[in-house]
């Protein structure tokens, strides 16, 4: 990646703050279910998220 612009930026920015966003209803989510398959799956989406996070902050 070259360079990116203000609007790309702040893009990136509201990506990492959704991110964090879906990871906090996960967990509530979570909580809900007793289903074990169900609940392994939230937690990889999760992880997912996290990760794509610190991807993206680690690499701009």
């Amino acid at each position: 990646m070259d360079t990116l612009n203000q609007i790309e930026l702040q893009d990136t920015r509201h990506i990492c703050g959704a991110a964090t966003g879906f990871c906090t209803k996960i967990e509530y989510y979570k909580t809900l279910v007793n289903d074990q398959n169900a609940i392994d799956i939230l937690t990889k989406i999760c992880k997912t998220c996290s990760s794509l996070k610190e991807d993206l902050t680690q690499n701009l």
